[in-house]
């Protein structure tokens, strides 16, 4: 049936065939340029530092020898003494956007000593004649050749005040040129070479005590004649265009992963040796304590979920329920282990292989998938309270300790050393270290604050009525929070007048207890030794501890059975739906289902040096996590009174909104196309009053947009389409305070934001820069174009009765479907423009963001390769298989 009223926008999609579509597939659910002097650093000096410290890629492989040397005098000037070459690396081009971080012993980031140099050089023999040279920067930058200076860009000017005019953006005539970013400089020269190498050196400045450390798109490029430019390389073949930029920056950024990970197993080698001994002491205790359940659960083949979990259905008289079938079992299992649905070719080799082997080797890849880290983030930025700013990032904001979290992940770190880690809050405050963990400005009591985290994340207890007054429901004092906070602060703690409740003589008496007065000194006392002692072997320790050691070694010892167990019960709530224990983050007189399971799973995961990856092999290697989903309404009464419910199988989970997201542009493999995190895109601010938290890939990366003036200049339009279906799927655009679970109840806004907003809209539009359009203009006949549509959104093949619908649907004009237009240029990752903090007070910069904010709402526009009435049917069928139940829930 065809649709005579279709809406007027380009690329729309038919709303009465949307809703027929998902209604007929998915039934059964709904849901809620210049030069210049002065001294510079000579030939001699930077041929001194060959044989520093050197990290990453072969000289064959990445020519441009690049130097970091920190400690350059802070007064904006080229006349120095060189300092020291603290550490090299090398790439293929003279551009590098990015310094590599540089890591404590332990392997936590720190910062490095600003001003610093970044300076890079090579011998490089150009074909004979006239170039032109190109350099852009972010700041000071100069560019040698044979050590005579041929281009220099100026030093940054900080502190802008808002009050800027909107400088116009720099426009080329060569529509192949990435145009200038905001906030650079570029400069040409031209230089006639005679064939022979030549020695080559850029060098820039990076960070001062006035602007934020950046580099932007530092890069010298060159052109013959009047030819295109490419970045300068030994063999020049980046061509200096929208898309070679962001291919060559993907690679960047690859490489610097690569050396930032070998980097931190090289520092922490000597630290995973201390852990170890760790571990065999944690092994030691428990085994102590259950050495019945430490031995029956050391076997890889004797996994007890199974055989505990029969035992209570039985006894509660409720049958297991089906199994999964293969394809929904790999979707679930990619959602619960990397975060995202997997992509097409990932559902045909799993099909494609052996069916007695597919679910074990989608299990082995999947937790050796990088992408493992990406699952775990959000959860845990949650649990721990992880709340970044980009505007005054330091005012009661934490720091972005997601830079360390990640990489804890993706090294898999034992997860007691990633607690400890925490607890000693070292590293960057900034740049993703676990010292923004400390990070709470403008708060009265900040440690308390960090206590309660700690004490709900990991021991099960909430103190959260506990830091005003004695908590009235639970039995924890006021004295049990500070006492906590007093070993966070290494010091005592001093109640403020702000943390407790007023009373007044004669006045109307509170009705909860206070037992503490403001002033009152409180010294760092472990308050839970019910839980586990206070006293723990020497050999716990390196050297004497401080107060933050002791209070690591408490919650991490092998002797607190809790940690352990409220890991576990978390890990099992989240891939199976319930907990042991419910709520996971407040265990005060609640149930447990199934203690044994619990102790030992937990006995196995102290055995196994607290191994998150073992813990989840354990789980999804299980027959019951591969049972079909059961409804909440199907869950039933357990065998014991007071027990909790039982389920016949895993809970059935909405994905979270973190997946959703992913997932959603997963299915058709489009970039987010967001914009820069980042009010100061000139890079002229303080690191104390503005953060750059970078383009997003994954979901997690995002951050509240909120600027304390709600001004539409300051606004990002493409990330906040986004962020709006976070935020109606749970996601919290600030988390001042730790969340354990998001509430999970349909409301208005989903279904909205999903078959009417600007994301929903963008990943249905055939654009060029959609999979689904590649798919449409191949070769491929319609029907292997519907299956493949299926297995990229659904992750399985359409029933016949669905294939036969939407092929009839289909049909009608796919011969002629292609025409004779080409695919349109990629460009930018986002809209480009010239409004940052110093000039959002000018009328011209708001004009531009409403703009941009119309482009946003009018979304991608559909591809030219496609015949529109044919087109516009396929998205119709993208449309209704996104907003169907089946896509939004876990299997």
């Amino acid at each position: 049936m065809r649709l005579a009223n279709r809406e007027s926008r380009p690329g729309s999609i038919g709303t009465g065939l949307k809703l027929g579509l998902c209604l007929m597939l998915c039934a059964g659910g709904s849901v809620a340029q210049g030069n210049g002097s002065s001294t510079a650093l000579d030939g001699k000096n930077a041929k001194e530092t060959v044989g520093e410290k050197s990290v990453g890629g072969t000289e064959r492989e990445r020519a441009v020898r690049v130097d970091i040397l920190p400690g350059v005098p802070d007064k904006r000037s080229w006349t120095f003494a060189p300092p020291a070459v603290e550490e090299s690396f090398t790439e293929p081009a003279f551009a590098w956007p990015l310094v590599p971080k540089k890591y404590s012993p332990r392997g936590i980031v720190v910062d490095r000593a600003l001003p610093l140099l970044v300076r890079g050089e090579a011998e490089i023999a150009l074909p004979a004649g006239e170039h032109r040279f190109l350099l852009r920067a972010m700041g000071a930058a100069r560019f040698y050749v044979d050590d005579r200076l041929l281009l220099e860009t100026k030093f940054r000017q900080p502190n802008a005040d808002g009050h800027e005019a909107v400088p116009p953006l720099a426009s080329d005539r060569d529509p192949q040129l990435r145009p200038l970013p905001p906030g650079h400089e570029g400069v040409v020269a031209k230089r006639t070479l005679d064939g022979q190498p030549h020695r080559f050196r850029l060098e820039a400045f990076y960070g001062d005590q006035h602007l934020r450390p950046e580099l932007g798109e530092l890069s010298v490029s060159v052109a013959a004649a009047d030819g295109p430019f490419y970045l300068l390389a030994a063999k020049p073949s980046i061509p200096l265009s929208d898309a070679g930029w962001l291919t060559y920056l993907a690679e960047v950024r690859a490489r610097d992963h690569d050396r930032a990970q070998a980097a931190r197993l090289q520092a922490g080698a000597e630290e995973a040796a201390y852990w170890q001994r760790r571990h065999a002491l944690a092994k030691q205790a428990w085994q102590a304590a259950h050495p019945a359940a430490l031995r029956a659960g050391a076997a890889a083949s004797d996994n007890p979920i199974d055989s505990l979990l029969a035992q209570q259905l039985a006894a509660a008289q409720v049958p297991l329920a089906p199994p999964l079938d293969d394809a929904a079992f790999l979707r679930r299992l990619s959602l619960d282990l990397i975060g995202v649905i997997p992509s097409r070719d990932e559902v045909e080799a799993y099909l494609a292989a052996p069916a007695a082997e597919r679910r074990q080797q989608a299990l082995d890849r999947l937790l050796k998938d990088r992408r493992w880290a990406d699952g775990w983030m959000g959860y845990w930025q949650d649990v721990l309270a992880e709340n970044p700013g980009i505007l005054k990032p330091e005012l009661n904001n934490s720091g972005p300790f997601r830079g360390w979290l990640y990489e804890a992940f993706e090294d898999n770190r034992p997860f007691d050393r990633v607690v400890t880690e925490l607890v000693l809050m070292e590293g960057s405050v900034q740049a993703g270290g676990p010292a923004g963990f400390a990070l709470a400005t403008q708060n009265d009591a900040p440690y308390a604050a960090k206590a309660q985290i700690l004490a709900s994340a990991f021991l099960g207890v909430q103190l959260k009525c506990a830091r005003c007054h004695d908590a009235p429901y639970h039995p924890y004092k006021q004295a049990d929070t500070f006492q906590l906070a007093a070993f966070l602060a290494e010091g005592p703690q001093t109640l403020p007048k702000t943390s407790t409740v007023p009373r007044r003589s004669g006045g109307r008496q509170p009705a909860v207890k206070i037992s503490l007065q403001p002033g009152d000194q409180l010294k760092a006392i472990w308050p839970f030794e019910s839980l586990a002692p206070a006293e723990l072997p020497a050999a716990m320790f390196r050297g004497v501890p401080t107060d933050r050691d002791r209070l690591a070694a408490i919650l991490t010892s092998g002797r607190n059975e809790r940690f352990a167990q409220v890991l576990v019960n978390r890990v099992w709530k989240r891939l199976i739906g319930w907990g042991f224990v419910e709520p996971v983050d407040d265990w005060n007189e609640r149930p447990v289902v199934l203690p044994e399971l619990l102790d030992r799973l937990a006995g196995e995961f102290v055995a196994h040096g607290y191994d998150l990856k073992y813990l989840t092999r354990r789980i999804v290697s299980s027959e019951y996590y591969r049972r079909s989903a059961v409804p909440a309404e199907k869950r039933k009464a357990g065998g014991s009174p007071g027990s909790a419910m039982v389920y016949p199988g895993p809970a059935r989970r909405r994905m979270s909104a973190e997946q959703l997201v992913d997932s959603l542009f997963q299915a058709v493999d489009k970039p987010f196309r967001a914009e820069e995190l980042n009010f100061d895109p000139e890079g002229r601010q303080r690191p104390g009053t503005f953060s750059n938290l970078g383009v997003p890939q994954r979901a997690w990366q995002f951050v509240s947009l909120s600027n304390e003036r709600d001004r539409p200049a300051l606004s990002l339009p493409v990330a906040q389409s986004i962020l709006d279906v976070l935020v109606a799927f749970g996601w919290r655009e600030s988390r001042q305070n730790p969340q354990s679970e998001r509430d999970q109840q349909a409301n208005v806004l989903q279904p909205l934001v999903l078959a009417n907003g600007v994301v929903g809209a963008r990943i249905a539009t055939l654009s060029d820069d959609n999979s689904l359009t590649r798919l449409c203009v191949s070769d491929r006949s319609l029907s292997a174009i519907v299956r493949a549509t299926f297995l990229q959104t659904l992750s399985r093949l359409p029933t016949a009765a669905e294939e036969a619908r939407v092929t009839a649907l289909l049909a009608e004009g796919f011969a002629a479907r292609r025409t004779a237009q080409p695919a349109a240029v990629e460009r930018e990752n986002a809209p480009r423009t010239a409004v940052s903090w110093a000039n959002h007070l000018s009328p011209q910069a708001t004009k531009l963001k409403l703009e941009m904010e119309r482009a946003a709402q009018a979304g991608d526009a559909p591809t030219a390769q496609l015949q529109a009435d044919w087109r516009e049917r396929m998205e119709d069928v993208v449309w209704a298989l996104v907003n169907s139940p089946e896509f939004l829930f876990v299997p």
